[in-house]
């Protein structure tokens, strides 16, 4: 398994001179979505799909069920491709501030009790599931809800 390194002063997320890659899973259970609330940036605060960064030498399936236990504390597998998302966010003057290409699968849970609620951890301050017609109340960030409108889950 590749080692995680923290963030650093050098770390290039923030004001960017590429666009980085980062992976969500979408678990749904009896038409609800499994959400995180945001711990950190972009989005602080947010509830987004759970997902994080891919690492150097970790492929993009490997990275999905690696984050969906870190943030959740469920083990999946991936079932299918469920969309990319590009997500530009820009500062005040104009500058992109951060530049991410999302790549989201569907994923199924494979071990533990089917009725299990999520357990938040690693860059996740909340987790549960949220019925699809209630989605419209969170503060769910512009990259998902780009995303659910296009998978017509919720925003249709």
């Amino acid at each position: 398994m590749v080692e995680r390194k923290r963030l650093t002063a050098y770390d290039t997320r923030r004001y960017p001179v590429r666009p980085h890659i980062g992976v969500g899973i979408l678990l749904i259970r009896e038409k609800t979505l499994l959400l995180v609330k945001r711990k950190y940036e972009p989005d602080l605060g947010y509830w987004s799909i759970p997902g994080g960064h891919l690492d150097l030498g970790e492929k993009v399936e490997v990275s999905a069920v690696r984050e969906a236990f870190e943030e959740t504390g469920f083990k999946v597998k991936v079932s299918r491709l469920a969309g990319i998302i590009d997500k530009i966010m820009y500062d005040n003057e104009g500058k992109i501030e951060y530049h991410y290409v999302l790549i989201n699968y569907f994923v199924e849970q494979i071990e533990g009790d089917e009725n299990q609620p999520p357990k938040a951890a690693d860059d996740a301050l909340d987790a549960r599931f949220v019925p699809f017609e209630q989605l419209k109340t969170y503060n769910l960030t512009e990259s998902l809800i780009e995303l659910l409108r296009q998978l017509n889950i919720g925003y249709n």
